[in-house]
């Protein structure tokens, strides 16, 4: 009788073995943990918890204890710190896009003063209507030339007289008409108006009405006051001062609050001009325009200047200590 081959190919013996090995170690993770120190049992639960840790100490409480280095931890949970922001002395970003939290004294300061109006700003033309433009215009050019020598026969620079308007425009006429379409109504040119406008800077308020008076004189029907202004001729002078006074109030306000609730006034954080120091200017609308009997000897005109008005305001932020 003949043997029969039964041997099995050693790679095959291999094959099995790390099958073996590999259902033992899966049985060996599945077994409870003892505790060898107490004689008690205990078995480590998986974490179940789904939700996310959104604090800063428990995580990292949680990073410590799973043997992790200790360090920065950042997450998509936890939002980083506000961006840092210094105070500003101009400018309108707002606390939130500076990255400032509500967190603090927020405060206004205002400051206001009053100063005697050193120039005038007063507006003159000259307005001629006509059947053409050509005509108009050489009217106007004419009496627009002879204002402003009179103007700067008052001692007025020529620098001081600036063209801020000068228009064409045609007068029309709403005639009615006939023809193929019908009886309707249409518009026809029947003249042209043309306006020239200058703004005098009379530097010297006292002139002012000399000024005027000799421009009205000389214009004749023609002429147009507009609109007189006081204002001051350089207000940047006073904008130190009226930023420190605002700057002040700002600070006296926030320390008065601090105090009120029982708190000490910290740092300041944030600081912006709300306005600037730009002159609020008096104005007066004279509407002058001129009469038949304005280009005869009349009295003088009496103008007075009076004060302008500056002011500046600010919002200011100020930490509260600990």
């Amino acid at each position: 009788m003949r043997a029969t081959n039964t041997a099995i190919p050693i790679r095959w013996l291999h094959v099995a073995g790390i099958a073996i090995f590999l259902v033992v170690v899966a049985a060996c993770n599945n077994a409870p943990v003892k505790n060898s120190d107490d004689n008690h049992a205990s078995i480590i639960e998986p974490i179940t918890d789904p939700r996310p840790i959104t604090d800063n100490a428990t995580l990292g409480s949680v990073v410590t204890s799973m043997g992790l280095p200790e360090g920065p931890i950042s997450s998509g949970f936890i939002s980083s710190p506000p961006t840092s922001y210094r105070a500003n002395a101009s400018g309108s970003t707002s606390p939130n896009q500076a990255g400032l939290s509500n967190s603090g004294i927020w405060v206004s300061g205002q400051a206001t003063i009053e100063i005697p109006a050193d120039i005038a700003k007063v507006s003159i033309g000259v307005e001629v209507r006509e059947e053409s433009v050509t005509k108009a215009r050489n009217i106007a050019a004419t009496a627009m030339s002879k204002v402003v020598r009179a103007i700067e026969e008052k001692g007025v620079n020529q620098d001081d007289i600036v063209t801020t308007q000068f228009s064409i425009y045609p007068q029309t006429r709403w005639i009615e008409v006939s023809d193929s379409l019908g009886v309707h109504s249409e518009p026809r040119i029947v003249g042209y108006t043309v306006n020239n406008t200058v703004q005098v800077t009379v530097r010297d308020i006292d002139e002012l009405g000399a000024v005027i008076d000799n421009a009205a004189s000389t214009g004749g029907d023609l002429i147009r006051v507009n609109s007189i202004q006081f204002t001051v001729d350089d207000p940047s002078i006073f904008s130190r001062q009226i930023r420190e006074e605002a700057a002040a109030d700002a600070a006296a306000r926030a320390d008065l609050y601090a105090r009120a609730m029982g708190v000490t006034l910290g740092q300041l954080v944030y600081l912006t001009e709300l306005s600037g120091s730009a002159p609020m200017a008096m104005s007066y609308d004279t509407g002058m325009r001129s009469a038949p009997m304005m280009a005869e000897a009349f009295a003088p005109s009496p103008i007075s200047g009076g004060d302008v008005i500056i002011s500046v305001t600010v919002q200011a932020m100020f930490a509260i200590a600990d």
